[in-house]
């Protein structure tokens, strides 16, 4: 966020952070001592977990989710949003991420399942794996909000979302690392991040913005 502020466009800020996480990638390869494929995916909490992946693949709601497009606001859509001194343009910024932050997560968990299966293994990008997938059960279970009771404690749960998924671009870079000998093609790294970069942006933007105007309706209270 602080990097748009200082005017950068948001492609080139994408491109620097694939172009970073990619090198992260090829520094944990070489770094790295060899082992063989059989001892590193046949441990027991690896076959464990592994086990789990076919599960992501049979969610109805994530599947329905999948197939559903987006709802894209620009970023200057989202600066000059019209305000209410009553609060109800808070309300229908819940209300609208209620509807679509599902629809982008679900997307992104669409990305790990067209990973190579032997990558969607590896225990790091399973780890994020399931954090796509916890934060979609989580915001989809969430009841529909109707008044400012309810845009509190959504906003609680975003607020807990967020800093869960601080950590994810680094752990991507850990996981493609330990499973880069398994990838034959580099450009099916180069899409999965820059897909999976600009979807977190989006993400994090519209979450943080939220939160903003929420924070200021409780200044403006106390």
């Amino acid at each position: 966020m602080r990097v748009i502020s200082q005017g950068l466009p948001q492609r080139d800020i994408l491109s620097r952070t694939t172009s970073i996480v990619l090198k992260n990638v090829i520094g944990t390869t070489q770094g790295r001592k060899a082992f063989s494929d059989e001892a590193y995916y046949q441990a027991p909490e690896i076959r464990e977990r592994s086990r789990s992946v076919a599960h992501f693949y049979n969610q109805s709601a994530i599947d329905k989710a999948v197939n559903k497009p987006s709802v894209r606001l620009t970023p200057a859509a989202i600066l000059y949003a019209g305000k209410n001194r009553d609060g109800t343009h808070i309300l229908r910024s819940a209300q609208y991420l209620h509807k679509e932050l599902p629809v982008r997560i679900a997307h992104r968990i669409g990305g790990f399942r067209g990973l190579p299966f032997i990558v969607g293994c590896n225990p790091t990008i399973l780890q994020v794996h399931e954090m796509y997938i916890r934060a979609f059960n989580i915001l989809t279970e969430f009841p529909s909000i109707h008044n400012f009771e309810d845009e509190q404690k959504y906003s609680q749960t975003l607020k807990s979302l967020l800093d869960d998924h601080k950590d994810v671009v680094s752990l991507l870079a850990e996981g493609l690392g330990e499973s880069r000998k398994h990838i034959k093609d580099d450009n099916l790294i180069k899409i999965f991040l820059d897909r999976t970069l600009t979807s977190r942006l989006g993400i994090r933007m519209l979450a943080e913005h939220h939160l903003a105007m929420h924070e200021e309706k409780e200044c403006l209270r106390s």
